[in-house]
This record gives structure tokens, sequence and C-alpha cells, in this order.
């Protein structure tokens, strides 16, 4: 197992930066996982990890030791990509064993090895087949043999699951979790993917334009956001967001006279502009005169829960509600949520402030 150490590290491609001096530590056997929108930057820093892609300025440190300057084949990483890359005229057995044959393994042990990974990954019933006869699944169980039989200090993860469908992906995560808590190798995770960052890693870096937002648990990130823009991108469906002002040293929504409950904040201005963050599973409807008044748009049922898209103060509000409720487009309602379960931002620069900032 290894330990990566991203230290200031920067990627231009000409005048336009990309990656602005990130630092960052994966500790041995640790299964980080880098989350961000699109274009963030979070494949262009994993590549920059693998060798595939130059490093600007700073250090990418393995094990104590700098190696910037280093080709791929010398860093003992193993990299699983979006696409496979599995090459179709060769068997399972033979895209599994080719780094093997290359380097130069004898026989017995690239034979001990394939097997070994296949057993691993249920793929050993299909080692004489071509990449032509296999499903997304399975290609993507054989690039990861190919991985694994390298026995390499750290795997790089790019996007592996986004071209399976959603019944897949679900299985593959199961899979690539309980793969990591057998081999416990150091592992480096890029996924748009929330959700998947949640239930695969250890640990989550946030990226937005090239620069960290939070690192932290899955539950360190989902409750105590260090800003808007993490809390709007942890947790599905996504965070919603209100207006609302300090008044009287506490926070209240604009323009509603009962609505949310307000909180304390006696460290912020009088005036101050604030957007009050609420997940969609912490809203409920009002059965009181206090709450926010709402008009329902949409329903949608899953069977476990009921889905609603409702319009408050003029923007689209989600609520996420237990069990099957019944409600009709253009309905009144008021929705309610505790205290405990607002979280405040700044509407300037999105930082969190109020007291959830200080929940462990």
């Amino acid at each position: 197992m290894g330990t990566v150490e991203l230290r200031g590290l920067k990627k231009s491609y000409g005048q336009v930066q990309i990656i602005h001096g990130i630092d960052l530590t994966v500790d041995p056997g640790e299964f980080l996982a880098l989350v961000g929108p699109s274009g963030c930057g979070k494949s262009t820093l994993l590549r920059m990890v693998a060798g595939l892609e130059t490093v600007s300025a700073g250090e990418i440190v393995f094990n104590g030791k700098v190696v910037n300057s280093l080709d791929p084949k010398q860093r003992n990483v193993a990299m699983v990509f979006q696409n496979y890359a599995l090459y179709p005229h060769m068997s399972v057995r033979e895209n599994i064993s080719l780094n093997l044959r290359l380097s130069g393994v004898s026989k017995s042990e690239m034979e001990r090895r394939v097997n070994d990974a296949a057993r691993l990954l249920h793929i050993d019933a299909i080692l004489d087949r071509r990449p032509s006869q296999l499903s997304g699944g399975q290609r993507q169980r054989v690039a990861m043999g190919r991985a694994i039989v390298r026995n390499p200090a750290v795997f790089l993860f790019d996007e592996p699951l986004s071209n399976l469908d959603a019944k897949l992906r679900v299985m593959m995560r199961a899979e690539i979790k309980a793969l990591h808590q057998k081999v416990k190798t150091t592992s480096i995770y890029v996924t748009h993917d929330q959700i998947e960052a949640m239930t695969l890693a250890d640990c989550i870096a946030v990226l937005n334009g090239g620069r960290i937002e939070q690192i932290g648990s899955p539950i360190e990130l989902y409750n105590n956001p260090a800003n808007k823009f993490v809390a709007g991108f942890i947790g599905s469906p996504a965070m919603n967001f209100i207006p609302g002002k300090v008044e009287n040293s506490q926070a209240i929504v604009d323009r509603v006279s009962r609505g949310l409950p307000s909180v304390p904040l006696a460290d912020i201005a009088n005036g101050t502009s604030l957007e009050f963050g609420i997940r969609p599973e912490h809203l409920r409807l009002s059965d009181g005169e206090d709450g926010l008044p709402a008009t329902v748009l949409q329903v949608d049922q899953t069977g476990s829960q009921t889905h609603v898209i409702a319009d408050v103060l003029g923007s689209p509000v989600t609520v996420v509600l237990e069990g099957m409720v019944i409600l009709n487009p253009d309905e009144k309602v008021k929705l309610s949520a505790k205290v405990d379960d607002i979280y405040l931002f700044t509407a300037g620069d999105g930082k969190a402030v109020g007291p959830r900032q200080h929940l462990g």
C-alpha cells in the first residue's frame, strides 16, 4: 500500500490554468473519491498522478519519493478507465495477463495471478471469451482484473461505471467496495456521481474550478458542508436554497412572517443576506398554521417515498416524503423543518455560517 501526496499541484494548458495549487494526502489503504461537476479538473488530476499528464508546478509524492519525472510504468500504479480499454482480438485471459507478459513474469506466476484475480472478480468461467462476447459489467471486471494482477501500490479509477446502466452501476459499486475491503490497496476514484462517492469512499475531495472546496468523510460533507457549493453537490436530491436575511440577530426567511423557524445569529450583522439550505428529506408537510406557503407543481410516487416539487417564493423546492402521500398539482400546502436541519450560507460567498457549522 502506498501514500500519495499532492503538494501545490498545478496544471496549465498555455495561458489557461486548470488545476490551481492542490494539496492533498491519501493515506495507505485509503479509498479517496474526487468528485465535482464536468470540467472541474478531477480527471486531469488523476491523469497527472498516473503520469499521463505532465505537471506544470508542484510535486506528486509516492511514499515520500517525488515521482514527477517518472513515466507511468515506473510509478507502480494501475488505472481502470471508463471505456474498459480491452483488446478485442485477445481473450479475457490474454487481456488480464498482458502487462505481466510484457514485464517478463514467469508463466506459472502469471497463471496464478490471473486465476486469483478471476476468482476474486467472479470471471473465472469466462477467461477464454473475447470482449465482444461479454456484458458491460463483465468487461469492467476484466479491466479491474488487469489492474489487480499487477499488485500496484495505487489503484486509479477514472469514472469506471459511467458506461453501465443504473442496475449494473449499483451492482458494480458493491463489487468495487468489496474488492477494496479485500485487497486494501490505496485507491483514488474519479466520479461526477456523488452517490458513488458517498457509498464507496472513506474520504471525499470536492473539486470546483480546479480547486478543492472541502475534504472529509461522506458523513462530514453531508452533515457539515463548508459552503453552498458542497451543500448543493453532496446529497440526492440536491439541497434546496431559500433566500433569507438577518433581523434582530435571527436568521429569517425573506417575505414570510411565519415560515421556517428562526436561527440565532448573534455574530452576523443585521440586514445581511443569507440563504437557508434544507435537504429535501428534512422538509415535511406542516399540519398547523406555521410553515412556508407552497404550491404543488409535480408529484412522483416511487413506492417507498413521494417526491414533490413545489413552488416556494417563486422558486422550485424539492420535498421527499416517506410512504405514499396523495397530493395534487396546484394544491396549497405548508412546509416545515426542524431548526437543527437548517443550514445557513452567506448570500455573497456562500460560506456556511450559524450553529450547524460547529456540529460534529
